[in-house]
């Protein structure tokens, strides 16, 4: 019996592909619509760096820290939304496919404070979906323990919960 081949080329080739087929919904003036594809970098400090990673995300927000309950929009070069997704945890969520998520986030908050943080590649993780219409808070509140109304969750307002026994993330974003 021979020994196998390591140098001969693969039969196949892997290619990312959209969780839910790229999926979108329209029904009397509110859409569903899944957005894809986007790259998700969970950043967190490691134990003892935490106002280092304090003060590194303050700077990226030009605001001081955020608070644990806001998505802010980062502007620039490598533009993403800083969302909380835990406490001391953060996504940075790129629109579109970054080649290396963890890398454009390395270059995002600087070689000094990247040593000193846990960077993973969450994109094939989570699924992005955007509900946009009139009435989406009456929508939300069936199949959510949260109040999703514009009082309770003004622009940029997000929230931790659990939809149909799945771990969430709710952002209110500008209309």
């Amino acid at each position: 019996m021979g020994s196998p081949s390591f140098n001969r080329k693969p039969d196949f080739t892997l290619t990312a592909s959209s969780p839910l087929d790229r999926h979108c919904t329209i029904v009397d003036g509110a859409s569903l619509v899944e957005v894809s594809p986007r790259s998700i970098v969970s950043v967190s400090p490691f134990a003892g760096n935490e106002d280092a990673f304090d003060t590194a995300i303050g700077k990226l927000c030009n605001a001081g820290y955020p608070s644990a309950t806001e998505a802010l929009e980062i502007t620039g070069k490598n533009a993403c939304l800083l969302l909380p997704s835990s406490h001391s945890q953060w996504f940075l969520c790129f629109d579109g496919e970054v080649p290396d998520p963890v890398a454009t986030a390395s270059n995002l908050l600087g070689k000094m404070i990247s040593k000193r943080v846990a960077m993973t590649d969450q994109s094939d993780a989570w699924v992005t979906l955007e509900l946009t219409g009139p009435f989406i808070h009456l929508t939300l509140e069936r199949i959510c323990p949260i109040d999703c109304s514009s009082t309770a969750m003004p622009i940029s307002t997000t929230a931790r919960t659990s939809i149909e026994h799945l771990g969430t993330i709710i952002s209110r974003r500008p209309d």
